[in-house]
């Protein structure tokens, strides 16, 4: 089970194509949490004048507008114009994920994350501080009606001898205020000193240090790691910053479970059986209360022990189908050998890619008819379970009669 919580933050300097990047090279790094600021907004695609725009906004000449979208990640926006945006891995399936109430500002966030539903809550605060120190001014007036703050960070566009002695600093009263307002939320700056997160786009300016990340003052230091990456900035003149900090124990793996009609099926109850004939035979006292409970908790550990032995823990995601079984994951796989051998086969052996392609081919057509037919099953199935064991026929009717059917 993990323990820490992986969160990167980025300036992507309002780049749709660098943001995909980003987002996909995440997605591989494993990272969990991706703070942007300064994100793009813009027409995502045209849209029929009588569909919903659904999260993002329609403009006059019915154009989606919002920003960029993976499916890799969740997209949590404060609001419409916001330059601070974050996306959750949709690893995180049992993650419940909330914005603070209390934050109404175009330039910071709090997001509320419990990776796990028993998980404590972790609140990463995402900030953008233009050069009027919008942010910083307005966090300042509510910090006491905001949540502990798990981890902060973001562009905070100030110089300040404090992390880069070597470049001329901000007025006094900026930094000041800056430095003020996370004594008040009881952070330390976790940022080294001296490291340049910020590299203009102009070869004549040097690089400077201005995206920081902060974290709580009364935890011990070997609990964080930060790694300021400037060669992951693609055509973004800031670094990615990687935050790791501590978030307890939680599992991005659902609760153990035995798919139904499944050789693992079959073993649970023969062990159950097993063990029941040899636990509780035909004359185990029943006669007394006492001796009765002492039946049930005997009956308990026979399919607790059996349970454990035998369930795996599940991996839901949004794209899960209940009819998916083993011949589709068996097709699926063949599948993906076939490919890797048609790569391979493009390297190494071209004379061989005709045949490596027609592999392919067969192989995808296969993995077209398991998934058919598993799914006519699936359904049978169904059908065959509402009629017979609920008895309930007229629930297969459901469509029919909200189409005004007799």
């Amino acid at each position: 089970m993990p323990h820490t919580l992986h969160v990167a933050f980025q300036n992507v300097n309002h780049s749709p194509q660098h943001t995909h990047a980003l987002l996909e090279q995440c997605a591989s790094a494993n990272v969990d949490v991706v703070c942007i600021q300064e994100p793009w907004f813009g027409p995502i695609r045209p849209i029929p004048s009588a569909s919903p725009a659904g999260p993002a906004e329609r403009t006059d000449n019915n154009m989606l507008y919002g920003t960029q979208l993976h499916p890799a990640w969740q997209l949590i926006v404060p609001q419409a114009d916001a330059r601070v945006v974050c996306h959750v891995s949709r690893r995180l399936t049992r993650a419940v994920v909330s914005l603070n109430a209390e934050v109404k500002h175009r330039d910071c966030m709090v997001l509320t994350i419990r990776p796990d539903p028993s998980a404590d809550p972790i609140s990463i605060l995402n900030i953008y501080n233009d050069t009027q120190n919008s942010a910083i001014e307005y966090l300042c007036d509510i910090a006491e009606r905001l949540p502990d703050i798990a981890i902060m960070g973001g562009d905070y566009n100030t110089h300040s001898r404090v992390w880069d002695p070597d470049y001329p600093p901000d007025s006094a009263a900026r930094t000041g205020e800056v430095l003020d307002l996370h004594a008040r939320l009881g952070l330390r700056l976790l940022s080294p000193p001296s490291v340049p997160t910020h590299f203009p786009h102009r070869q004549s300016f040097r690089p400077t240090v201005i995206d920081l990340v902060w974290v709580p003052s009364d935890r011990p230091p070997e609990l964080y790691d930060l790694r300021v990456a400037p060669e992951e900035r693609g055509l973004s003149d800031h670094a990615v910053l990687h935050a790791r900090i501590p978030a307890g124990q939680w599992s991005i793996e659902g609760a153990p479970t035995i798919t139904p009609k499944s050789d693992e099926e079959k073993a649970f109850l023969t062990d159950v059986t097993a063990a029941v004939l040899a636990r509780l035979p035909p004359d185990f006292p029943l006669a007394t209360m006492a001796e009765l409970a002492t039946a049930v908790d005997t009956l308990f550990g026979c399919v607790h022990d059996a349970w454990n032995a035998h369930a795996q823990p599940s991996r839901v995601c949004s794209k899960s189908k209940l009819w998916w079984d083993g011949s589709c994951s068996a097709a699926r796989d063949n599948l993906t050998r076939a490919r890797h051998r048609l790569e391979e086969a493009r390297r190494t052996t071209p004379r061989l890619v005709p045949a490596a392609q027609a592999a392919v081919r067969r192989a995808f057509k296969r993995f077209k008819s398991a998934i058919r037919l598993r799914r006519r099953a699936h359904m049978d199935e169904r059908i065959d379970h509402v009629a017979n064991e609920q008895r309930r026929v007229w629930d297969l009717m459901a469509p029919y009669l909200t189409c005004g059917g007799p």
